[in-house]
């Protein structure tokens, strides 16, 4: 199933031992990047977190956030007790220069980065990370539905533009006969009216109009634009992440758009050829939003 780069996942677990809670959050990027927040102490489990994650996740900018709360009664305060004196020293030393009583909140001193932390001795980490890592499992879940929820209606999006996309390419395909047929009369007319009382050799000009047609031929871009959008649907079907590929399939018929435009003058197949290439920059903005 085709799945979004935005996502979202959480899951906690409480038992007489504490309580873990894990939350994912993901935004567009064009490879893997995993950013991850472990309390204090638990840099152990960086790579099997991140390789956890890895094999659910291909690409996106990937936020995962870890809190544990440790019942362990062998719990220990551990306080930076030179910079808490430090920090007293401050206050009592700006209150002198400024005249003026500053108050002391104790638990505000105690939350400064580096003051306080909290230790627990004796961590088994191989139990404590089974533990974590079913909560970890059930937050991916989580996170990977949140993300092919967003995916299947981006993939519908692009469905619709693709159908819509066939039928401005048929109606330009009905149009071609009298386009070419317009383009033939007055390439006729203006050669003749060149030409005035000196003649014109007319298998010449048989060869002329010949060529000018095939230059303004766009079958093919037709037939190569109606090929990618089939290729699109069935990328859109595919359960393997897709992003890559769609980027591709853009860029191909963006090139082929852009050929057609070029090569008529007529002024309803060249907005029908503008509606083409709005048509496919809207898909291109949702395919930057697909794994």
């Amino acid at each position: 199933m085709i799945s979004s780069l935005t996502g979202f996942g959480r899951a906690s677990f409480t038992d007489e031992s504490g309580r873990i809670n894990v939350e994912l959050k993901s935004v567009n990027n064009r490879f893997l990047q995993i950013d991850l927040h472990l309390p204090y102490g638990y840099n152990w489990l960086d790579g099997m977190i991140r390789q956890q994650v890895s094999t659910r996740i291909s690409r996106g900018k990937v936020y995962l956030h870890l809190e544990i709360v440790d019942y362990n009664p062998n719990q220990e305060i551990i306080i930076n007790r030179p910079l808490l004196s430090k920090l007293i020293s401050l206050r009592e030393e700006i209150a002198r220069e400024s005249g003026q009583t500053l108050p002391l909140e104790f638990d505000g001193m105690l939350a400064l980065p580096g003051v306080m932390k909290v230790d627990s001795k004796q961590i088994d980490n191989d139990a404590m990370w089974q533990r974590i890592q079913p909560v970890l499992a059930e937050a991916l879940e989580q996170f990977a539905s949140s993300r092919e929820r967003e995916g299947s209606n981006l993939a519908d999006d692009m469905r619709q533009r693709s159908t819509s996309l066939k039928e401005t390419l048929s109606k330009i395909e009905k149009l071609l006969p009298e386009f070419k047929q317009q383009f033939i009369s007055r390439f006729t007319e203006r050669i003749s009216e060149l030409a005035g009382k000196a003649g014109f050799d007319e298998a010449r000009l048989g060869t002329e109009i010949a060529i000018w047609t095939d230059r303004s031929d766009v079958s093919e871009e037709i037939t190569r634009l109606n090929s990618h959008l089939k290729e699109l649907d069935n990328v859109l079907g595919s359960d393997k992440p897709v992003g890559r590929r769609l980027d591709f399939l853009v860029q191909e018929l963006n090139r082929e758009a852009n050929t057609l435009s070029s090569k008529i003058s007529d002024v309803a197949i060249s907005q029908l050829a503008i509606d083409i290439k709005c048509e496919i920059e809207k898909i291109r903005e949702q395919a930057q939003n697909i794994e």
